[in-house]
């Protein structure tokens, strides 16, 4: 196992594919799908009883800490290199995203910087969390790395 996670750490931990294993990206495929289905289903009120429309309604994930970091990697559209500074809790570690005064998710209404820190996040990814706290479904952060031009700058 050491050598194992000697050659991830060289290749990238999202990559790279222990063996009779999966990668974090053939995760990110599988989370794909389920976070369209899922933001679909928060969406039509599926959740709900017949009828009832509340906008308080709580939904539990629980998954192992690999799934956990794709799918926020996936929901808050990071990059690779923040994926992989991301890491993973403690058995029976939680994380609560929660909605903001815009109706977005973010990580920064029940948590604080601090935690979020320790779970990887960097400076940018808490700027982001912090705009999601305030912003309306449907707006853009232009000034985050994956929806500004910064993120595309190879291409110019």
């Amino acid at each position: 196992m050491r050598i194992e996670k000697e050659v991830r750490r060289r290749y990238g931990r999202f990559f790279y594919r222990f063996p009779d294993g999966e990668s974090a990206a053939d995760v990110y495929d599988r989370i794909t799908g389920f976070r369209e289905t899922l933001k679909t289903d928060i969406d039509i009120g599926r959740f709900q009883p017949p009828g009832a429309r509340s906008p308080n309604v709580n939904l539990v994930i629980v998954s192992h800490g690999l799934t956990l970091r794709v799918f926020l990697m996936r929901w808050y559209k990071w990059t690779v290199e923040q994926f992989e500074g991301l890491n993973n809790f403690d058995n029976g570690g939680l994380l609560v995203m929660q909605t903001g005064s815009g109706g977005r998710y973010s990580l920064l209404v029940h948590h604080t910087v601090g935690e979020l820190r320790a779970f990887g996040l960097t400076e940018s990814m808490l700027d982001d969390q912090m705009w999601q706290k305030t912003a309306k479904i449907g707006e853009l952060n232009y000034d985050f790395v994956t929806n500004g031009s910064s993120f595309f700058t190879h291409l110019v």
